[in-house]
């Protein structure tokens, strides 16, 4: 196999003041690293954020709640913030500014340790990877650990189409920022489930900042750091149609707001998406390929999806495409059913269920799916292996009903 270089790899990461564009879910930052703990499975970030915003909430003690909420999630790590004014750049021999030095640290800065501006971003997450490999017992694929995380907070940002304008931190949106920042040094990319927390943005659709993780946010460093037990919304164990072992994770979830909720049981005239995202085994990584969803009907009936987005009979063959062929990334996301975000305007009553209904929303109503239990298998192919089908050995399972 094709060994990653030794050097140090760091990855940079900015969470920016603007609306969220689409990404991978999950997608890690760390390009061919699977099963990515922390070093000796602790973080503990030195903090200096001194101030507070003009309603008196001071960002030291919101820093330290937002790094009680991600441990509490993460039972398998010891998450700890301590207040301490530590310097946060040193200098190398060759007299370069790095963040790199043994210390996590959160802090104020304008600009990083190079001195380059951060003006594009609110808060900036330097994670750095261990230069120390071992393998796995799996397939012998390398493994290396997060051994320090940095945290800058900037109240200057500049939009992307120019400007520059004060970031006027209040305690939800410094809150929704450092739970964003964190899960960058936990090994999170940006994602595409808008209400997730590591949404670009970070997100704050539907008029408020993100305070709360998501499933989804939960089940991505849960996957990426070698805990998928822990994930709430996987997908049973993955299979291959060849039998052959495989590292490739499926998880998704059906949700009433834009995935910040989990939901088996939906009311039929709530506004609905139902997400699904499948970590790729590293064998089929940068080959092409496609996904592939398969919903059942109570009675056994199956229908396949295909690109446009349209549910076709299947009886079996060749299982029709869900996404157009193209290049499989590390994590792939797929929205089933619904569209992703809650733009839900003003309600308009409907006479025929008596139920106050959103313009445009995809509803059960709508899809008359009133008192319907739906199965959703999902899968992947890839050109690498012709014919090999890898899925999720349990569905996704939904009903619409008062009960």
């Amino acid at each position: 196999m094709n060994m990653i270089n030794p050097a140090i790899r760091v990855i940079a990461a900015a969470a920016l003041a603007g609306c969220c564009i689409p990404a991978f879910s999950y997608k890690p930052l760390y390009e061919n690293i699977d099963n990515l703990p922390l070093e000796d499975n602790r973080l503990t970030w030195h903090v200096w954020v001194p101030g507070e915003s003009d309603d008196g909430d001071a960002w030291d003690p919101l820093f330290h709640e937002s790094v009680r909420h991600w441990n509490a999630e993460l039972p398998y790590f010891n998450l700890s913030a301590v207040t301490r004014n530590s310097e946060d750049c040193r200098r190398n021999s060759s007299g370069f500014a790095s963040s790199r030095n043994q210390v996590n640290t959160v802090t104020w800065r304008e600009t990083n340790c190079s001195g380059e501006s951060m003006a594009h971003a609110a808060g900036w997450a330097m994670t750095f990877i261990s230069g120390n490999a071992k393998l796995t017992p799996l397939g012998g694929y390398l493994v290396r650990e997060i051994e320090e995380g940095d945290i800058f907070f900037n109240e200057m940002f500049e939009h992307a189409d120019g400007g520059v304008e004060q970031m006027v931190y209040d305690d939800s949106s410094f809150y929704s920022v450092a739970l964003h920042e964190i899960g960058h040094n936990l090994g999170l990319g940006h994602g595409y489930i808008d209400a997730a927390i590591m949404a670009y943005g970070p997100t704050h659709s539907m008029g408020r900042w993100r305070k709360r993780l998501s499933p989804d946010d939960i089940c991505g460093v849960a996957v990426i750091s070698g805990n998928r037990e822990f994930c709430p919304v996987a997908l049973g164990e993955a299979v291959a149609s060849n039998g052959a072992a495989t590292l490739a994770h499926f998880s998704g979830y059906a949700s009433p707001d834009a995935g910040l909720n989990a939901r088996e049981v939906l009311r039929p005239w709530q506004e609905f998406n139902i997400y699904a995202t499948v970590l790729i085994d590293p064998a089929h990584r940068y080959r092409t390929g496609q996904l592939h969803v398969v919903a059942e009907t109570e009675d056994g009936k199956l229908f396949a999806r295909n690109t446009d987005g349209e549910w076709h009979p299947y009886s079996g063959g060749e299982l029709p495409a869900a996404t157009a062929s193209d290049y499989l990334e590390q994590a792939e996301e797929l929205v089933i059913l619904g569209r992703n975000g809650i733009s839900r305007g003003q309600p308009t009553y409907d006479p025929r269920h008596g139920y106050n209904l959103y313009r445009d929303a995809l509803t059960g109503i709508r899809l008359s799916l009133e008192g319907v239990s739906l199965k959703f298998w999902v899968a992947y192919s890839s050109d690498a292996e012709p014919g090999l089908l890898v899925y999720g050995s349990e569905p996704i399972r939904v009903a619409w009903t008062l009960e």
